[in-house]
């Protein structure tokens, strides 16, 4: 009885076994931690390249849709006074559009590795609308992870994009482009 008192009292190495513990749990979490932020900067980056791609798309003016429909002085009346028709925006060429859209992308995607993340690889337009006034784009890229944990083994994560832009008139009175109100 005296010697198993004795083992249960030796409590010896159970601190070393507990610090080993703490130390690969933080190590671990520093890691997937490492892995999440650079996962998070390059979907920012694809974000800002894609509204990019957007404005430089929404920029297109569809000439004959704007001067279709021009005012003449009872409509300029109407608005002054509130009533009158509710503006939609600014119609937009969705031909160029597009083509300018993607265009700015494949120069982002393509152009030297300091405009972008050097984790991104593989972007390219999953979807894109445009419905006359307004431009949707939804885009997808790889991202390469600069951590690889050996028990989850992914290299690399898809990231997505999605941007809507329009194109709007400010509201108020100008006459000969000078903004009076």
């Amino acid at each position: 009885m005296e010697l198993r008192i004795r083992v249960i009292k030796d409590e010896r190495g159970s601190i070393s076994l507990l610090v080993l513990t703490f130390f690969l749990i933080t190590v671990v979490t520093t890691l997937v931690i490492t892995d999440i932020a650079a996962v998070t900067i390059a979907k920012r980056s694809l974000t800002q390249a894609t509204e990019a791609a957007a404005q430089r798309g929404v920029r297109n003016l569809n000439r004959e849709a704007y001067y279709s429909g021009e005012f003449d002085i009872s409509t300029m009346v109407e608005n002054l006074v509130g009533a009158g028709p509710k503006d939609p925006g600014i119609p937009i060429d969705c031909a160029k559009a597009l083509g300018d859209s993607q265009g700015a992308l494949a120069d982002w995607a393509g152009g030297p590795r300091s405009l972008r993340r050097v984790e991104l690889s593989e972007v390219s337009i999953s979807s894109i609308q445009c419905d006359g006034f307004g431009i949707q784009l939804i885009t997808v890229a790889s991202a390469q992870l600069p951590i690889v944990i050996p028990l989850l083994k992914i290299e690399k994560v898809v990231v997505t994009a999605r941007v809507s832009t329009t194109n709007t008139r400010r509201s108020g009175f100008s006459p000969f482009g000078i903004r009076v109100f």
